[in-house]
């Protein structure tokens, strides 16, 4: 057993602070030593130190913890094959939404290579194994390239995607997020429209980068009047690695459903014992075992 249980999460990050603070908290009600740290910018970050090493719990998005533990997406290279999952933690109607501003004049994407206006984008990356970069790629767009020559921007932060909006620097935005997040608040203070992906480019971030495929129901955004196709995430992953001991999984398996303060984790992310053991990333067999146990896994 590890004198202290290593949590770590990103800047920037609001709902994975949260929730590595929720996950943390509940390690402490069951009398576990913690410590909790939260540094650096880029997404992957504490993921990578539970691979490495530094970390003994990290926070993912559930297809980034997926993509890792296949070897896909940003992760082909098979560096973070040893992630495991912990649990999982539900936020509802995760889509990909991809929006621009209405007076942009773009109504779908194979227009931005046509019309190549000045897009000041909200992405989460701009690697070129990034999910924006994939779909623009798709439609003749280089995210990294064409962005920036057509008079751009690109904007990496996630909170502050709303106050830029409001103050008329961004105007296209590319990210995972729910209606309470900046894309659901944007629509509301302006037009905005949702672009719909092709089924093919779909299909292609389903199979390679471990995103569903889904049809955004008309009115989930405000002003959205038909059914959009796009790609969503399941959740967050608390993920640990394949070599954390079998007892001390299950032990903090065990925490996060008996000892935390309340089963909601941040504003919309929610911890629920039946959803718990339905991680992407395969299940550490120590949590595995206090899952079956409760009779929620097989």
């Amino acid at each position: 057993m590890p004198e202290t249980i290593r949590l770590s999460s990103m800047l920037n990050g609001g709902q994975w602070w949260k929730s590595i603070t929720w996950a943390g908290e509940a390690f402490r009600n069951a009398g576990l030593d913690v410590d909790i740290t939260r540094y650096g910018n880029g997404s992957s970050e504490p993921l990578m130190r539970v691979v490495e090493g530094t970390s003994d719990v990290g926070i993912s998005l559930a297809t980034g913890a997926a993509q890792a533990s296949k070897g896909l997406g940003a992760y082909k290279n098979g560096e973070a094959l040893a992630i495991r999952g912990l649990t999982r933690l539900v936020r509802p109607n995760q889509h990909f939404f991809n929006l621009v501003r209405a007076d942009v004049g773009i109504r779908s994407f194979p227009e931005i290579a046509v019309k190549q206006p000045k897009l000041d984008l909200s992405v989460g990356g701009s690697s070129e194994d990034s999910v924006a970069a994939v779909i623009l790629k798709h439609y003749g767009v280089d995210l990294n390239r064409d962005i920036a020559a057509w008079g751009g921007s690109m904007q990496h932060s996630h909170p502050k995607t709303t106050l830029l909006a409001v103050e008329g620097k961004c105007n296209m935005i590319m990210r995972p997020d729910t209606i309470y997040g900046p894309s659901g608040i944007v629509a509301q203070i302006a037009p905005w429209v949702l672009l719909p992906l092709d089924e093919d480019i779909a299909h292609e971030l389903e199979r390679e980068y471990c995103m569903p495929v889904v049809t955004i129901p008309p009115g989930t955004l405000r002003g959205q009047t038909e059914p959009c196709l796009a790609v969503t995430n399941p959740g967050f992953e608390l993920i640990v690695n394949k070599d954390l001991p079998d007892d001390v999984a299950y032990l903090l398996a065990k925490a996060l459903n008996e000892s935390s303060a309340q089963h909601w984790a941040a504003q919309d992310v929610f911890y629920s014992i039946r959803h718990a053991p339905e991680t992407s990333a395969p299940l550490h067999p120590g949590a595995a075992r206090y899952y079956k146990e409760q009779g929620v896994l097989t």
